[in-house]
């Protein structure tokens, strides 16, 4: 909530600031080495370049667990609600996959003649407040809308829709995601701001948030992106979607097809898989579609609410 009450007050990010600052700290001191070596003092201008990095990187390192990296040691969201492993069967990932594919046809209509107007903020939020807190949140984490990042052509060209900067905890979202992304990716990194720093347990919140929006936008991207990390067929039928879903559909792979890099993206995505590996994440990116497993395993009340323990 402090790191919020700061930068919310800036347009832009301030984790931008703060990546360029260390950058610039280390070029400076790389800089300072080069010329005592032309002074011949090599030996020890090389010395305390390299100590000098080191301490900096060092310090970021330090930043870096102290605000963000120690979530991952977080209590799994399984502990803290009712977990039914006995629900995760084929036959209910059926039910669910169905359900979601009728949501989906029937809130298209509703959800594109609304596609032209903003996201509604604040309506998110009372949606998904109650959810993160019920996972197990004894406060009320601050969130608002995503910042401008200078990171945003390496998103784009990566396939990256969204991140937390974890030095100044400031949600960060793709200029290229449609607008039918933008509620449940927004959803996932606020998540990640109250402490899930698991991906499947961001997924399952964003999408406990977007199913319980009265706003038809919210609802349709809630369903279409568990239905994108169900497990399903390669193929279906035309007649399974309906028209505006199949052209949600060729929007996605068009705006991808534009935009992606397929070699920085592997690069990118393979890195990140080695990140949440070394951070107790066993499942690397697979984690992301074990939403599948919480949204089956775990039930609901009246409210769209997962039960406690």
């Amino acid at each position: 909530m402090t790191a919020y009450a700061v930068t919310r007050l800036v347009p832009w990010s301030l984790g931008d600031l703060a990546v360029l600052a260390g950058v610039a700290l280390i070029i400076w001191r790389v800089v300072v080495c080069v010329r005592g070596v032309r002074l011949r003092f090599a030996w020890k201008a090389v010395l305390v370049g390299v100590l000098d990095v080191v301490a900096i990187l060092a310090l970021y390192a330090l930043w870096f667990e102290v605000g963000w990296g120690w979530n991952y040691d977080r209590a799994p969201i399984e502990t803290r609600l009712r977990y039914e492993p006995a629900r995760v069967n084929p036959s209910s990932l059926a039910v669910l996959l169905s359900h979601a594919i009728a949501e989906m046809n029937a809130l298209a209509p509703s959800a594109h003649r609304h596609a032209s107007e903003a996201l509604d903020i604040t309506a998110l939020q009372v949606a998904w407040l109650p959810a993160v807190r019920r996972a197990g949140d004894r406060w009320s984490p601050s969130v608002g809308a995503p910042k401008v990042t200078l990171a945003d052509p390496f998103m784009n060209a990566s396939g990256t829709s969204g991140f937390i900067n974890p030095l100044t905890l400031t949600p960060q979202l793709a200029s290229d995601l449609l607008w039918f992304e933008r509620p449940f990716d927004l959803a996932h990194e606020w998540s990640h701001l109250a402490g899930y720093a698991r991906e499947d347990e961001a997924n399952y919140l964003a999408t406990l948030t977007c199913l319980r929006s009265r706003d038809p936008v919210a609802r349709y991207s809630g369903w279409l992106e568990l239905f994108l990390a169900l497990p399903h067929p390669q193929r279906f039928a035309r007649r399974t979607f309906t028209p505006l879903v199949w052209s949600d559909f060729a929007a996605l792979r068009a705006r991808d097809e534009e935009h992606v890099n397929l070699s920085l993206a592997r690069f990118s995505w393979r890195t990140y898989n080695a990140y949440l590996k070394s951070n107790h994440i066993a499942a690397g990116l697979a984690s992301y579609n074990e939403v599948t497993r919480l949204m089956l395993g775990i039930p609901f009340d009246r409210e769209g609410l997962p039960l406690s323990r």
